[in-house]
């Protein structure tokens, strides 16, 4: 696995779950507390780094709703974006944002309870008078 795979910012991050257009997509939380909608922000030649414009997002239709607000509306009226193209991006999303266990960050970690030797020796055999 590749270094690049893990950066939020990456082109190659692996939990990528949809695209609206060349320049915002949908990620997955690398810690998985929620969806993350980003914007690529272009330095030369189109490349540049993704940034989060919104993050934690739990709910599919609040990612939806959010989404052309937070785009800039010449890149909406270019790219030809409507709610019906957000909507279908997004249509194979479960319904609220429902994590897997990683780093095991909802697991309680105990110590195992050991029994104490059972001794059948008393005070007066530990502690005897003179």
């Amino acid at each position: 696995m590749s270094i690049l795979e893990t950066c939020e910012w990456s082109d190659e991050y692996r939990t990528v779950v949809a695209t609206i257009g060349p320049r915002f997509r949908v990620i997955e939380d690398r810690r998985g507390f929620g969806w993350n909608l980003q914007q690529r922000r272009a330095r030369r030649a189109g490349h540049g780094r993704w940034f989060s414009v919104a993050s934690f997002i739990m709910h599919r239709e609040s990612l939806a709703s959010r989404a052309i607000p937070l785009m800039h509306s010449g890149y909406v009226k270019d790219q030809g974006i409507t709610q019906e193209v957000v909507d279908a991006a997004l249509a194979h999303l479960p319904e609220r944002f429902s994590p897997e266990p990683t780093y095991d960050h909802l697991t309680v970690h105990t110590r195992p309870q050991v029994a104490a030797p059972v001794s059948y020796k008393t005070a007066h055999d530990i502690f005897p008078r003179p």
